[in-house]
């Protein structure tokens, strides 16, 4: 799920939407599908570098770490890797202030 209040509805909405198909490749049903074929339908969702990012932070905030491939993808799909890494850390610190462990921690 992604938290980003700070951004207009539509592009929360995209994020939704991006999360799905995202995850459904990455760690989800369709993930022995091509990965052509995931990165296309990544795109069809977006192509704006920032919101992929933004995923793609979520991913690599993952605390069980399970989410390498989604975060692989959204990357090969124009993800700011720059944006994903600085999410990342906002992802984890709000994760932190629920009670997760991070196994590195």
């Amino acid at each position: 799920m992604v938290h980003v209040p700070s951004l207009p509805q539509r592009e929360r909405l995209i994020l939704a939407e991006l999360s799905g198909v995202a995850g459904r490749y990455g760690t989800g049903v369709d993930r022995d599908r091509p990965r052509d074929e995931a990165i296309a339908a990544i795109r069809a969702v977006t192509t704006d570098g920032r919101l992929l990012g933004i995923q793609a932070g979520v991913a690599l905030a993952d605390p069980q770490g399970i989410s390498g491939e989604t975060a692989r993808l959204l990357k090969a799909a124009g993800a700011d890797m720059a944006v994903a890494a600085g999410h990342a850390v906002e992802v984890r610190e709000r994760m932190r202030r629920q009670g997760v462990r991070y196994p590195d921690e």
